[in-house]
């Protein structure tokens, strides 16, 4: 009689599809929809294997607000390194992470993320750190009060396009305006 071969372990993996299965989780169910038994299931490992990595949900949501961040970093740099212009460069890329609905590199999950980080304190301190970090990093190119002011109305429009308030054209119109408005005169 042959033994079936032993799973191969890679912890690494393992972790790593946790997150992905869990941040889209929370892309079509929302934060709520996150469970350990969910994501164990989608993974296809039991919960103990969760637990193994995250050893509750709050860590697990935690990671995966770490998680998106760091691919948004990634992809801030992608959009400030094809700009051709210093100034407002950063002001720039975040219109069009706030403003685009398929972020590159983070598909549907960043409105979901998002929503965590606006209503939960805990995960907003990770938003409020990662864009402190960013905008004493774009010191030199987008401490204008006029960039500052973009910003916000590019948060604004972000709001009301979540909540549909707005169209899709008129969010791509209004984000274009703001773009545009981002060049030093």
């Amino acid at each position: 009689m042959q033994q079936a071969s032993p799973r191969k372990k890679a912890p690494e993996q393992v972790r790593q599809s946790i997150l992905q299965h869990a941040i889209c989780l929370a892309a079509e169910k929302g934060v709520t929809g996150v469970s350990i038994q969910a994501v164990a299931d989608l993974v296809g490992v039991s919960k103990g294997g969760v637990f193994h990595h995250f050893p509750n949900k709050q860590k697990l949501l935690e990671a995966m607000v770490v998680e998106q961040l760091e691919q948004l970093d990634r992809v801030v740099d992608e959009l400030i390194s094809q700009d051709r212009d210093r100034y407002g460069c950063f002001t720039r890329a975040y219109i069009e992470i706030t403003l685009e609905k398929q972020v590159l590199g983070l598909e549907h999950s960043w409105s979901a993320i998002s929503m965590i980080m606006l209503t939960d304190r805990t995960f907003n301190e990770y938003w409020i750190e990662w864009l402190d970090k960013r905008l004493a990093r774009h010191q030199d190119t987008d401490n204008d009060l006029e960039l500052k002011i973009l910003r916000y109305a590019a948060d604004g429009i972000w709001l009301t396009a979540f909540t549909e308030v707005e169209n899709l054209s008129e969010t791509m119109q209004l984000k274009q305006e703001l773009i545009q408005r981002s060049y030093q005169h």
